[in-house]
């Protein structure tokens, strides 16, 4: 049972890897753009969506692309507004994650917790009997099956390579596959060449999966490779203190790419009163250029950098997640999760690999339960041909 959950997770990631194409194409009318050398900002975008609906409370936005998605700021709903960027056009609203893609994210993502997607499960959303633990602390139920699923893909796999290894001088037959001698030879030697060949992606899907939701393994990752914890404060910024008026988006803005010169803002966060904070989301290309977009296949974000600017004081500014400071943290924080992981950074033809690997667990499954059938059928004739024997023995 643990691996058909185990199977349900892989194979639903597997029909994610082209969700940004397939969300594009499905609502091409939402992510229309018109080509500009002056695009419109932040500011008109937001302007844009109060005047066509002065009910909806947004206080998020991002632009990808050409185009302004400002979200709803009810934590149950994926309702959104889209923006050309290129007219200041309200190109429609909508749930873009209302329907199957959605589900598969609420799936292979959440664990069903994601109250905004299709298939939520509120016990599943519920503080787990694990959760008290610091190793663990405030796993959901759904987190607890997303992360046990990531330990036994685990185990699985380190367990699989330690029997697949046919030694040294034989290593060649741990790649053969005999096709001419029965299903089960067959089927067999299936299972292991699969296995063998998928092991390091099956590895690397393993702990990313597990570092999205165990909080000890992102602990035990720092530990064992000298990279820095960032602080549990570093999403937040203390009040100024000031009571003059706000500064303007604008001027905040100025201030968040002025700590990384040439960076440019791909999403913003409203302070939510009036002694709160800016915070950004900044696309920084570094001095010589050679920063990749990671997120760049993603539909609607993009972006490397976090900076806060305090509401009422352009100079108050945090730098809360910036350049890493070696490549450990480089790894897990910049590249576990757009690259390893979803495969976004790379365009659709390098992530067929990240869709046939993650197949395997389910081809796996087909070849391991052909042989154990096989093994079984044969053990049965067996019993069978001893009992009459002994019968006609008798």
């Amino acid at each position: 049972m643990l691996g058909l959950v185990l199977v349900i997770i892989c194979t639903t990631g597997a029909s994610l890897v082209y969700a940004p194409e397939l969300l594009k194409a499905t609502n091409a009318d939402l992510f229309h753009t018109t080509a500009t050398d002056q695009p419109i900002g932040f500011d008109a975008a937001f302007s844009a969506v109060r005047t066509a609906d002065p009910d909806f409370s947004t206080t998020y936005a991002s632009v990808k692309d050409g185009v302004y998605v400002l979200y709803s700021d009810d934590p149950t709903s994926n309702e959104a507004y889209y923006v050309d960027a290129g007219t200041g056009n309200v190109n429609g609203h909508g749930d873009i994650y209302g329907g199957v893609i959605g589900f598969l994210i609420n799936v292979h993502d959440c664990g069903l917790t994601c109250e905004a997607y299709p298939g939520y499960l509120p016990w599943l959303n519920e503080r787990s009997a694990v959760a008290g633990f610091a190793a663990s602390a405030d796993m959901t139920w759904g987190a607890v099956v997303l992360g046990g699923a990531g330990l036994l893909l685990l185990v699985l796999a380190v367990s699989g390579i330690v029997l697949w290894w046919p030694g040294i001088r034989r290593w060649r037959h741990g790649f053969r596959v005999r096709m001419g001698r029965g299903r089960f030879a067959r089927d067999y030697d299936l299972h292991n060449v699969i296995g063998i060949v998928a092991a390091p992606a099956l590895l690397i899907w393993a702990l990313t999966g597990m570092n999205f939701e165990i909080p000890a393994v992102a602990d035990i990752w720092y530990s064992a490779t000298g990279g820095a914890e960032p602080s549990q404060d570093a999403y937040t910024m203390p009040p100024s203190g000031k009571n003059g008026p706000e500064i303007t988006l604008a001027q905040a803005a100025a201030a968040a790419t002025a700590v990384f010169p040439g960076s440019v803002v791909t999403a913003v966060t409203l302070p939510a009163d009036t002694s709160g904070f800016y915070s950004f989301t900044l696309f920084d290309r570094g001095r010589d250029g050679s920063n990749a977009d990671l997120w760049q296949y993603n539909p609607t974000y993009h972006g490397n950098r976090t900076v806060g600017v305090d509401a009422h004081d352009a100079a108050d500014v945090k730098v809360m997640s910036g350049v890493s400071p070696g490549v450990s943290n480089e790894i897990i924080d910049q590249w576990a999760q757009p690259t390893l992981h979803y495969g976004v950074s790379v365009n659709p033809w390098w992530r067929s690999l990240w869709f046939a690997f993650g197949l395997t667990p389910l081809a796996l499954m087909m070849t391991g339960v052909s042989t154990w059938l096989f093994r079984r059928g044969t053990a049965r004739r067996k019993k069978q041909a001893r009992a009459a024997r002994a019968a006609a023995a008798a």
